[in-house]
C-alpha cells in the first residue's frame, strides 16, 4: 500500500485468505481419514467428503472477514499517523505565514522612528529584539507559558504606545490566574496587530484601543475594541491574511473548543476570543 502497488496487495490478500481458509477443512479432512481407517470410531460430526467444499467456503468467508478486520485496523492506524503528520505540516505552514507579516510591521516601525529619533529607535530596536527572540523560540516550542505570551504581548503594546504617543489612548487589563498554563505561541498577536493597524487616526477625537485578557481555570478570554474610521481603507494584497491564518490555527488546535466573535461596526471594531485550553 505504501508503494502504491494496489493490485499486488489485493492479490496477496486473497491468496493469504485462500490459504488460511484451507486450515480448518484440512484438519476436519484429517479426522475423517482417521475415522475411515478405524483409528477413531465413526461420528455424526463429520458427514463425509462431500462436506469439504462447503466447509472450505465457510472457512474462506471467515478468513476474508477476519483479514478485512485486521487490515481495517491497520489502515486506521496509518490514517491517524498521516492525519497527525498533516496537522503538524499545516500548523508549521500557517506559523510560517504569520511570521513574515509580523516582521514586516516590526521593520516598518523601526524605519519610521529612525527618521524621527535615532536614540528612541535604538531603544525600541532592543525591545523588538526581545520580541523576535520570543518569536524565534516559539518555532522550537509548540506551547509556551501564558505568562511568557502575556509578557510578549505587553512588550508589543508598549512599543506601540511609544510609537503613537499622545495620538492614541491605550487601555489594557491583564488578569492571569495561573501563568504556568501552556498555550500556543503567537496565537493572540494577530488580533492585537490588527487593532493597531486599523485604528482610526482622528483629529477632533482621539483614537483608542482597549485590550482585556483574562485567564481563569481552563478558559482564556481576549477582548479587543478599537476605534476605526468610517472611510473604507484600500485593501492591500495581504489584507485579512493574518486573521484567516489564525482562524485556521484555531480550527486545528481547538476545533469546537473556541468561540471567535468579530463585529465590524461603522466606527468601532470589536473582537472577542474565548478558548478552552
Amino acid at each position: 500500500m505504501r508503494q502504491k502497488k494496489m493490485l499486488l496487495f489485493i492479490g496477496q490478500f486473497f491468496v493469504v485468505s485462500a490459504l488460511s481458509a484451507l486450515f480448518i477443512p484440512a484438519i476436519l479432512h484429517g479426522f475423517l481419514e482417521l475415522e475411515e481407517s478405524g483409528f477413531f470410531p465413526p461420528s455424526e460430526l463429520l458427514l463425509g467428503r462431500s462436506m469439504f467444499s462447503i466447509m472450505y467456503i465457510n472457512a474462506l468467508l471467515v478468513a476474508l472477514f477476519v483479514n478485512f478486520g485486521f487490515c481495517g485496523l491497520r489502515f486506521y492506524e496509518e490514517s491517524l499517523k498521516l492525519h497527525e503528520a498533516l496537522v503538524e505540516s499545516q500548523l508549521e505552514i500557517l506559523h510560517q505565514q504569520i511570521n513574515p507579516h509580523f516582521m514586516f510591521n516590526v521593520l516598518n516601525h523601526i524605519n519610521i522612528l529612525m527618521l524621527e529619533d535615532v536614540n528612541l529607535a535604538s531603544s525600541l530596536l532592543i525591545k523588538y529584539s526581545n520580541i523576535l527572540r520570543h518569536q524565534l523560540n516559539s518555532e522550537k516550542n509548540r506551547k509556551v507559558n501564558i505568562e511568557q505570551e502575556v509578557h510578549f504581548l505587553k512588550d508589543f503594546i508598549g512599543i506601540e504606545k511609544v510609537r503613537w504617543g499622545n495620538e492614541l489612548i491605550i487601555n489594557c487589563s491583564w488578569n492571569v490566574e495561573d501563568g504556568t498554563k501552556e498555550f500556543p505561541p503567537l496565537l493572540l498577536i494577530t488580533f492585537i496587530e490588527n487593532a493597531f493597524k486599523h485604528v482610526s487616526r482622528g483629529i477632533s477625537e482621539k483614537a483608542y484601543v482597549n485590550i482585556s485578557l483574562e485567564q481563569i481555570a481552563d478558559l482564556i478570554c481576549l477582548e479587543i475594541e478599537n476605534s476605526k474610521s468610517d472611510i473604507i481603507p484600500e485593501k492591500d494584497s495581504v489584507s485579512g491574511l493574518g486573521l484567516e491564518n489564525v482562524r485556521k490555527r484555531l480550527d486545528i488546535l481547538y476545533a469546537d473548543n473556541y468561540q471567535l466573535t468579530v463585529n465590524d461596526y461603522d466606527t468601532t471594531y470589536y473582537t472577542k476570543l474565548v478558548i478552552k485550553i
